[in-house]
């Protein structure tokens, strides 16, 4: 009596589907969510940031990944085995650090908690660090702010920090909008807030006088007289 030949296994291979079941309460953990976690309670943190009388900890490699500044600077100085120092000595506001430090640390949820943005002293301070550092994702999060709910009492001040500094688009957009609205133009160049700043009056005056040529009407060349008809 002979035995069937057992075919090698892998021959006729065949497809096995085995479900698992995921446990609950396990969230998915990052290697963000874990720096995130240890800028939170301030564990391993190795860059001190001195902002007035306040202190700001933070991850070197953090701040080395997301700003060239902030990487040329601290290996320029080294670690001197204990806390890097790095003095913001032009910022006065420590609103705008934290708000800055929870931009790198991508702390999306936590922002609205960390800075109030009404006050421009604050947005000035947080633009000056998106400059220092080289942060253009910054600058856009403070632009956003001064585009938004812009008014007739507002709109002078807000021009001026776009002068300050460099924010060419908004500043062209803003000019754009007031001129646009007669009364809101008029209200705005017979303040006299106005009268401090003489260049964005004639930035006001300019684009107003361009507006009213592109709707002037152009004249109309009248139509050639009819000859008249020999008898």
């Amino acid at each position: 009596m002979s035995l069937a030949k057992t075919p090698e296994l892998g021959t006729k291979a065949i497809n096995l589907v085995v479900k698992l079941i995921t446990p609950k309460g396990q969230p998915k953990s990052t290697l963000a969510d874990g720096l995130r976690e240890l800028f939170r309670t301030g564990e391993f943190t190795d860059v001190a940031l001195k902002c007035g009388e306040q202190t700001f900890l933070a991850h070197r490699v953090v701040l080395a990944a997301e700003s060239s500044v902030f990487r040329d600077g601290l290996n320029s100085t080294g670690p001197t085995g204990g806390r890097q120092e790095v003095r913001l000595a032009d910022i006065v506001n420590p609103e705008a650090v934290q708000f800055m430090l929870h931009y790198l640390y991508q702390m999306e949820a936590l922002e609205a908690d960390v800075l109030n943005l009404r006050t421009v002293d604050v947005t000035k301070d947080l633009l000056r660090l998106a400059q220092n550092f080289s942060l253009p994702g910054l600058t856009e999060r403070a632009i956003r702010w001064l585009a938004k709910d812009l008014t007739t009492g507002n709109v002078v001040e807000r021009l001026s920090i776009c002068d300050e500094f460099g924010l060419t688009t908004l500043h062209e957009k803003i000019i754009e909008q007031l001129t646009l609205n007669r009364k809101a133009l008029a209200e705005v160049a017979g303040s006299p807030q106005i009268m401090q700043h003489p260049k964005l009056m004639q930035a006001l005056l300019q684009q107003a006088a361009s507006i009213g040529d592109e709707q002037e009407p152009q004249e109309k060349t009248p139509p050639p007289a009819k000859k008249a008809k020999k008898a």
